[in-house]
This record gives structure tokens, sequence and C-alpha cells, in this order.
């Protein structure tokens, strides 16, 4: 079971595919020390769930940070220096593990 500090379910603070991009996430903490092709592709993957989610949300989104937003636009626009810089998985994996860390310290996403 997952919770936020004002006692709140997490699906009422995040959205629920987030919270499965989180959960996923966890299982490749180690992406950077242990990279495996596999790896890679489980990072490729989530990366892709975590645009198209990321892009559903209405107006969820805008409590997020302006560098997810925008990148996550840009990318799905297909503009060249986002495709380019996306192309490296590890970015992707970075990007992850940015937002990851921005769930948890905001306490969107905790367990318990």
């Amino acid at each position: 079971m997952y919770t936020v500090s004002n006692h709140r379910t997490q699906g009422e603070y995040l959205n629920p595919c987030l919270i499965r991009i989180c959960e996923r996430f966890e299982t490749i903490a180690d992406f950077l020390a242990h990279r495996s092709p596999e790896q890679d592709e489980v990072v490729s993957t989530l990366f892709i769930d975590f645009l198209e989610c990321f892009a559903s949300l209405q107006s969820e989104k805008l409590e997020y940070p302006k560098e997810f937003q925008k990148d996550v636009k840009y990318y799905l626009q297909g503009e060249p220096v986002m495709m380019k810089q996306f192309e490296d998985v590890e970015f992707k994996y970075l990007m992850l593990s940015d937002f990851y860390d921005f769930c948890r310290l905001t306490k969107r996403y905790k367990q318990i």
C-alpha cells in the first residue's frame, strides 16, 4: 500500500499510470551500476510509457516542474534536439530517475 502524508491514498494524489511508472522504476534503480541489454530495453519501454502517461494528464501535469512538461512536449513533437538527447538510454534513465525522485521528495509517492 502506498500513501501520502496527508492520509489520502496515493491514487488520489498521483495519477495511477504515474504510480505504475514509479513502481516499475524501482525494479531498475541499479541500472547505472548493472546495465545490461535487457535493462536498456526496460528503460526505453518505461520512458515511452512515461511520455504517454504524462502527456495524457490534464491539469495535473501543471503540478510538476516545467522541465518535465517541456521535455515531454518537445520530445513528442519530434523536436530534433530532444530526439537526439533521448537516443541515449542513460538520458532516458536520468529523466525517469528525476521524476521518481521528485515524487518521493514531494511525498507524492511513498511506500508505507
